[in-house]
């Protein structure tokens, strides 16, 4: 039974037994007799239990006490980072279907996820607005995205404030070379860079990016600094906040998007957005 459970999960978080073996500090043999039958060194059972993400309740076979968000934490952590990311939008798209009162992805009358996310020349996306929350999904697997936002107690007008600032945010975005400043702080390591790198990598003149770069400043996009070098003092900046800039860079995209398929759309929103 014991070996039958280990097996199991295992199996399901895509390990190998060598891979088991090296979270546990056993051998491939080891967790193979286990498998067979075996039975571990009962300091062994909570090591694997938590390499397998699971209580030791389960690895026994018994109803785990554990909550769902325990359970789903303990999964998480038990993989690497790569597979944490996949793991947990599985887990985000199993809300969302849930919410959809979608049981199967048959009921979605285009196919199962792990079809449609190989698709290259459709963009497929879940999309729902509901009075107590919204969410919005991209699909293909060459780029997957999912956001949630329960509904606020307040409007979201009280939220968002002073749109002077929003609108300055999207002015200054959309000044010509901004973006291309942008794509390229975005494509190389992320550490402080010179004012004259900058322009010779975007063949932006001097005097604009600095113009540019000033105004990233103002809304927080770039953290500016000084440095002392043999030929006097220069000014470097700082990317950050990417995990802002790049979902609103995709969000941007997705508006202008024209191949669409929606798998999994809920609309049934009756109340304001903006309620005052």
């Amino acid at each position: 039974m014991l070996g039958e459970q280990i097996k199991k999960y295992r199996v399901q978080r895509g390990l190998t037994q060598e891979a088991l073996g090296k979270r546990v500090g056993v051998t491939t043999q080891a967790v193979s007799k286990w498998e067979r039958g075996g039975v571990p060194d009962p300091e062994s059972i909570p090591l694997i239990a938590d390499a397998l993400g699971v209580s030791t309740d389960m690895l026994f076979g018994r109803k785990s006490d554990q909550n769902i968000v325990d359970l789903i934490i303990n999964e998480i952590q038990a993989t690497d980072r790569k597979e944490g990311y996949k793991k947990s939008f599985q887990y985000c798209m199993a809300a969302l279907m849930a919410l959809t009162k979608i049981r199967s992805v048959k009921d979605t009358g285009i196919g199962p996820i792990e079809k449609i996310a190989k698709d290259r020349d459709m963009s497929y996306y879940s999309r729902q607005s509901m009075n107590e929350g919204m969410m919005d999904a991209r699909l293909n697997s060459e780029c997957r995205y999912l956001f949630v936002m329960p509904e606020p107690e307040q409007s979201l007008l009280h939220y968002l404030g002073n749109i002077e600032e929003i609108s300055e945010t999207f002015r200054i975005l959309s000044e010509e070379g901004v973006l291309k400043i942008l794509f390229y702080m975005y494509s190389r390591r992320n550490t402080p860079v010179s004012l004259s790198l900058i322009s010779e990598k975007t063949r932006i003149p001097d005097q604009r990016v600095s113009e540019l770069m000033d105004k990233m400043c103002r809304i927080n996009m770039v953290k500016c600094d000084e440095v002392e070098t043999e030929n006097g003092f220069i000014k470097i900046y700082d990317f950050f906040n990417e995990t802002v800039i790049i979902p609103l860079l995709l969000f941007a995209k997705e508006l202008r998007d024209e191949k669409v398929l929606n798998w999994g759309i809920w609309f049934d929103r009756n109340l304001p957005l903006f309620n005052e």
